[in-house]
This record gives C-alpha cells, sequence and structure tokens, in this order.
C-alpha cells in the first residue's frame, strides 16, 4: 500500500483513467454547440475556412492553409443546422498522404462563421 494520500497505485491509476475518460467524453460537446470559443471568433479565417463560407456542397479546392498543410484538398459535403439553431457546413479536408478529416464550420448568432474544434486531428480514410 502507497502512503501517498491512501491510495494504491491502482487505485490512483483508475482514479486518472476515469478523469481522462471524462475530458474524452466532454471534448466533442465543444463542437457541438455545447460550448463557446471567443478567442476563435475574433482570429479571422484561414483558406479553408474562406472557402467553406463561400461554397456549397459540392465544391472542392485546393489550397495552402497553415493549419492544414500545402495543397490542401478541400470539400463541402453538406449544410445542416445544429442543435443550437445554427446554420453549419460540414466538409472534408485532405492534405497530401494524409487520412482525410472531417471539419465542420457553423455561423453564430452575430452572423461569425466558426470553424468547431478539430478534436480528433486526422479523422476517415478517403476511398
Amino acid at each position: 500500500m502507497n502512503t501517498n494520500l491512501g491510495m494504491s497505485r491502482t487505485q490512483r491509476f483508475h482514479r486518472l483513467a476515469t478523469l481522462a475518460a471524462a475530458l474524452f467524453l466532454t471534448l466533442p460537446l465543444a463542437a457541438c454547440g455545447f460550448g463557446d470559443n471567443p478567442q476563435k471568433a475574433d482570429t479571422p479565417p484561414g483558406p479553408v475556412e474562406n472557402f467553406m463560407i463561400l461554397s456549397t456542397p459540392g465544391q472542392t479546392s485546393v489550397v495552402d492553409d497553415v493549419q492544414f498543410g500545402q495543397g490542401v484538398n478541400v470539400s463541402v459535403d453538406e449544410v445542416f443546422t445544429s442543435a443550437k439553431g445554427e446554420n453549419c457546413k460540414r466538409g472534408t479536408v485532405l492534405a497530401g498522404q494524409k487520412e482525410a478529416e472531417v471539419v465542420v464550420i457553423c455561423q453564430d448568432e452575430q452572423g461569425r462563421w466558426i470553424m468547431a474544434p478539430r478534436v480528433w486531428g486526422q479523422g476517415i480514410s478517403k476511398p
């Protein structure tokens, strides 16, 4: 038995695992309108965001973007209304030989388009 707070190593591991799982499960909620990201709202949109804002489903382009890389293929896949009532667009970003990444951008009540946090980094395999 470890004397550190009266908890064994296994108990500390399980507590850490539980906290990590709770964090992991709450991160996607921020992308669904459950969290605000005021810092991101004040940042000018990058090339991927600009393309998604101005495009309709089915449109594709190749852009250079600091966040995603050089020669990034971006497409707008669909428009939808979020649970929060915001107009949103879902797109796919493919940079080089990497896996495709699903991105979502939504228009807030002030009319600003904000990209949802990139929770997963790399996302889906593109056929």
